[in-house]
């Protein structure tokens, strides 16, 4: 019998529980757009690491490409031009479409040429050629102004997608890491074509940490109007019964109410957590699984080893050795900490002492702040692996 859970960065679980509203939502209006060749208001997606954000972006680029749009996927980060990552992905899904004749025409040959322009503009000296044989198109995307390039990059791929009967869908996941010489312009291209008489059938899901809502606003006062915000909060204790016993369904396992009621409390809504707790104790069980067995094989206890491993001691290792006394401060909460206690605790007299080692752990996207005056770890669970292991290192 095959292991029915998937643990993983991103993989896609056997059951995605507890998210149906949203990704009803979602296709909802992409549907919209489908239906009236028009785009929607973009969407942003955050949460916590672990919580489903890519496997949800997942699940709208299978609705999506199930659907014959063209889809462009992208993951933004630290020390590269979301730009240039949007322009070869788009390359990549034109090139594909042209070979298979999927997509053609005017439109889209003018689409091709709006590229070649806007990938000119963007890598001049040609590091990232993407061997077009088309000739740029002049007097589009190619102003130097990233903000209105990227408009008329969009509008192009739009307009070959109305005119071939389809739309465009693109993701962007990680978005908190893109520079913010990138994030303002794609606010602004974005802003731009959703206030079109006629806006192309585009439609933009961006996902990212729970900062990700600032970092935009911060890139544009408008952005908190721009965007649809969806925020992926743990599963409810229903949704995480369902996760455990939807996949085992059929395949002669099943939870008894005192076993699965264990792994749900340890779980406490972390869907990482659930399907990696989930794999460990089905590496071990071929039949009704039991309390006794879970306590006994330690299924809990090897997720939890197998979570320390990899996602908590990867996150650790990047921190330097001021920023794990900041954290192993704010592992004695429950919860947010507030900056105050953290200072009191590191013998610091000013709270805003920290400000600057506080900023840098949350762009190295290890804590963020729900609210003002409070941090909080980005990874649930953080705080039980510092109590455990933070003295080691």
């Amino acid at each position: 019998m095959s292991n029915p859970f998937n643990p993983g960065a991103g993989r896609k679980p056997p059951y995605l529980a507890g998210r149906d509203d949203i990704v009803r939502s979602i296709e909802q209006d992409m549907t919209r757009v489908y239906d009236d060749a028009e785009g929607m208001r973009p969407i942003v997606i955050s949460g916590l690491r672990g919580m489903g954000k890519t496997v949800l972006l997942r699940a709208l680029y299978d609705f999506a490409n199930q659907r014959g749009w063209v889809v462009v996927w992208a993951e933004a980060s630290k020390d590269e031009s979301l730009s240039k990552k949007l322009a070869q992905s788009i390359y990549v899904e034109l090139r594909k479409l042209r070979s298979s004749e999927k997509l053609a025409g005017r439109a889209f040959e003018h689409a091709l040429a709006v590229l070649k322009s806007f990938q000119l503009k963007i890598d001049p000296a040609g590091a990232c050629s993407f061997g077009i044989d088309v000739s740029p198109a002049k007097g589009y995307a190619d102003s130097g102004d990233l903000s209105l390039d990227l408009q008329d990059l969009l509008e192009a791929l739009g307009g070959a997608a109305r005119e071939a009967g389809t739309a465009v869908l693109i993701c962007v996941d990680e978005l908190q890491e893109a520079p913010i010489e990138d994030l303002r312009p794609l606010n602004m291209a974005l802003h731009s074509i959703g206030q079109s008489f006629s806006p192309v059938p585009v439609f933009f899901v961006g996902a990212g940490l729970p900062t990700l809502p600032s970092v935009l606003a911060d890139a544009s006062s408008y952005a908190e109007r721009l965007y649809r915000y969806y925020t992926l909060d743990p599963l409810s204790d229903k949704s995480s019964e369902k996760a455990l016993v939807e996949p085992v369904a059929g395949q002669g396992m099943a939870w008894s109410p005192e076993a699965l009621g264990l792994v749900v409390q340890e779980a406490a809504g972390y869907p990482y957590f659930i399907q990696q707790c989930g794999f460990s104790i089905c590496e071990q069980v071929d039949g009704p699984i039991e309390l006794t067995m879970v306590e006994t094989l330690a299924g809990i206890e090897l997720a939890r080893e197998e979570l320390s491993r990899g996602l908590y001691r990867s996150r650790w290792g990047r921190a330097t050795a001021q920023g794990k006394e900041f954290m192993r401060a704010m592992a004695q909460d429950e919860g947010p900490s507030k900056i105050s206690e953290i200072a009191r605790r590191m013998g610091k007299g000013d709270p805003s002492s920290l400000s600057v080692l506080r900023d840098r752990l949350i762009k190295d996207g290890l804590i963020y702040s729900p609210e003002r005056g409070l941090v909080a770890f980005t990874v649930p669970g953080m705080d039980g692996f510092i109590n455990r292991c933070g003295e080691v290192d």
